[in-house]
């Protein structure tokens, strides 16, 4: 594409030059006539400016010619350029599959040395094994006479040694045992005193839970405001640390919705209700749910 722009443009360059010369040829025939009689100018002028035209037409002529020549030499030249370029990426092309020949044969080669190098490895590995084996074999057959000797001190050796391991074996196995049963005792009597611990906490806890339970009934019965006596309820209440109240709904009606209303309002007048500051106690009492009953 850049080509062609350039070339548009250079023959746009020719074009104007042509016109120019064609101008400067004209103007320069007309200033260099010879003066003629004032009935004859009209034909002089229109003879010279022909034969300018026909120049300037040759001109242009010529111009188109050396323009066309010169495309005509550029392809030629890229054309052959193309064949030297094809030319020496096929001859490229060729090196490289000569290279990849020559690396398989290398590696072909290295190979077969590989595999008769560990040929030769394993028979002299076969031949060392082969001797370490009669060697073996005659110190063998040297030290079985003194085998057979010493055969009987052995066996009557490995039978005490036997028995000695059998004997500490048992009093191990007895000592083990004796050790686990202590494990169990000491484990049994750990657990007996944690749910002893644990019961006497859930006992603490519960004692402490329905001390504040009473005081939280005494708050609400305090800001109870019902004329009707007798009646009872089921509250469920739910609150936050420091007693703040969030929810208070009656979960088994009295059978008086007044009165059932003005429980609930009650709880929620009664807020912050009392509550423990161990929040392990507090956990326990975050929802509770009781009988609510005024007295009377």
């Amino acid at each position: 594409m850049v080509r062609r722009r350039l070339r548009s443009l250079r023959s746009f360059i020719y074009a104007v030059a042509i016109h120019g010369i064609a101008i400067a040829l004209l103007m320069l025939s007309l200033n260099l006539g010879d003066p003629s009689p004032a009935s004859k100018p009209s034909s002089r002028i229109v003879q010279a400016v022909a034969i300018d035209q026909n120049k300037v037409e040759a001109e242009v002529q010529r111009l188109k010619e050396a323009e066309r020549r010169k495309r005509k030499d550029e392809q030629a030249r890229r054309e052959a350029l193309d064949r030297d370029v094809a030319a020496a990426k096929q001859k490229r092309q060729a090196e490289e599959k000569r290279l990849q020949e020559l690396k398989q044969e290398q590696a072909a080669l290295r190979k077969q040395e590989r595999q008769l190098k560990q040929a030769e490895d394993k028979r002299k590995r076969e031949e060392k094994q082969r001797l370490v084996e009669e060697q073996k074999r005659i110190a063998q057959e040297k030290a079985l006479a003194k085998k057979r000797e010493e055969r009987q001190q052995a066996e009557a050796e490995k039978k005490r040694l036997a028995e000695e391991q059998r004997k500490k074996a048992v009093a191990e196995k007895k000592r083990k045992e004796e050790e686990r049963r202590q494990r169990e005792l000491a484990a049994a009597l750990a657990a007996e005193e944690k749910a002893r611990a644990e019961a006497k906490e859930r006992e603490r806890d519960q004692s402490e839970i329905n001390k504040y339970i009473k005081l939280i009934r005494t708050q609400i019965g305090n800001t109870f405001n019902y004329p009707e006596r007798g009646l009872s309820c089921e509250l469920l209440v739910k609150m936050v640390p420091g007693g703040d109240v969030v929810d208070a709904k009656v979960i088994r009606s009295s059978g008086n919705a007044v009165f059932d209303r003005q429980a609930e309002i009650a709880v929620r007048k009664a807020s912050p209700l009392s509550v423990p500051d161990d929040p392990r106690l507090f956990q326990q009492l975050r929802e509770i749910q009781f009988v609510f009953e005024p007295e009377v």
